[in-house]
């Protein structure tokens, strides 16, 4: 069998399942559309298997056997925090593969939500030395451990990420560090199916592991909530909290947090398949 660009149904489907393990970031919808032609082609760039932009049997054969980038979320969980950081692949290469500078208080942040604010050079240079240039490692050395500034991002705005090392370091890198983080204050985490636990993942990826207020609106009463909702197992009370959340942003301003929160309630409730992400 043949899927080409135009084909539809369960087998392009399978196959969108399949690229995703390699850091596509596709909505599993069955259509094999720009998105979809564009991942075989870096797929077959990755696998080292030239050919047209086309899943033949022998590309689906080398796609099944691939690993999953990062194996308690899923291909699935991956991707779900993933284009909730950078939206799709091509939004990427538009718009993320070089630094930016997301608000005020973030730092310059690179590749899928990588923020330089919070990590030391030693760390830095352990996660993307392997797939970034040594050059283009130490120039973005000097923004680390700092807020972002307009100077800063211009410091390295010629600094390029391409994607196969941004999902590199998401997957084997931040995201391992994240459950970590996510164990800290949410240890019940490894119990949970991986659709729930994606949706804490992506929590504390996106808002950390602080649970202590710093002002009068308790902006971190939900995320306690949370804490004392998995310790009784009242685990379908949940996704309340996540939605909850959405009063700590101005929607003209911060749409996407509201957004986020409220998609990650709907993985708590009803899993990947209604994300068509699974």
């Amino acid at each position: 069998m043949v899927l080409k660009q135009g084909d539809t149904g369960d087998p392009v489907k399978a196959v969108q399942r399949s690229l995703n393990k390699l850091g596509a970031m596709l909505l599993v919808d069955g259509k094999f559309g720009s998105g979809t032609t564009d991942a075989v082609v870096d797929a077959r760039a990755t696998l080292q298997l030239p050919g047209p932009s086309v899943a033949d049997d022998e590309l689906v054969a080398r796609l099944a056997a691939v690993p999953d980038l990062f194996p308690p979320l899923t291909a699935a969980g991956v991707t779900f925090i993933a284009r909730l950081e950078v939206t799709s692949a091509a939004a990427y290469r538009q718009k993320y593969k070089v630094p930016t500078w997301p608000s005020d208080e973030s730092g310059i942040t690179i590749g899928i939500g990588y923020d330089c604010q919070f990590v030391k050079p030693s760390q830095f240079r352990l996660d993307w030395s392997a797939v970034l240039p040594a050059d283009v490692v130490e120039r973005l050395v000097p923004v680390l451990g700092v807020v972002g500034s307009q100077e800063r991002l211009t410091r390295v705005s010629s600094v390029v990420v391409p994607l196969p090392a941004a999902v590199t370091v998401f997957a084997t890198s931040s995201l391992r560090r994240c459950l970590d983080d996510t164990r800290r204050i949410y240890p019940q985490v490894d119990t949970l199916d991986p659709a729930r636990r994606t949706a804490l993942l992506s929590l504390v990826y996106n808002r950390g592991t602080r649970l202590t207020d710093k002002e009068p609106r308790e902006e971190r009463r939900e995320m306690r909530a949370i804490q004392e909702l998995l310790s009784a197992n009242r685990l379908d009370e949940i996704p309340t909290q996540f939605e909850s959340m959405t009063r700590l942003w101005d929607p003209a301003k911060l749409a996407g947090l509201i957004d986020r929160r409220r998609t990650e309630a709907t993985l708590w409730r009803s899993g990947f398949a209604v994300l068509q992400l699974e």
